[in-house]
């Protein structure tokens, strides 16, 4: 009689070695730097799309209200994320600084 379940398989390695052939910044070449540079890029967007949309709708143009809301919401949002970063980079900043060598 044939087992009615099949061993499972592995379908991926899982050995460090796998993990490094992408290179040090993995598979699509990011960078710390980079990512940071391409989050204060896309605050810097949202805050202005948010900071356009008051201008329009305080001018009287035709602006749904509800789009103006979710602007600024994404932009608050946004907004407390890179705080968010800033406190926990400061943070790893202070604890290395810390650190007896």
């Amino acid at each position: 009689m044939t087992a009615a379940i099949a061993p499972i398989a592995l379908t991926t390695d899982l050995s460090p070695a796998s993990a490094l052939a992408d290179g040090p910044m993995g598979p699509q070449g990011t960078d710390f730097v980079g990512l940071l540079k391409s989050g204060a890029t896309q605050l810097s967007a949202q805050t202005g799309q948010a900071s356009e949309l008051l201008s329009a709708y305080a001018l009287g143009e035709n602006i749904a209200p509800h789009d103006l809301v979710m602007a600024m919401e994404q932009a608050k949002l946004s907004l407390q994320l890179a705080v968010e970063v800033r406190n926990r980079l400061v943070d790893a900043y202070q604890e290395l600084t810390r650190l007896q060598i």
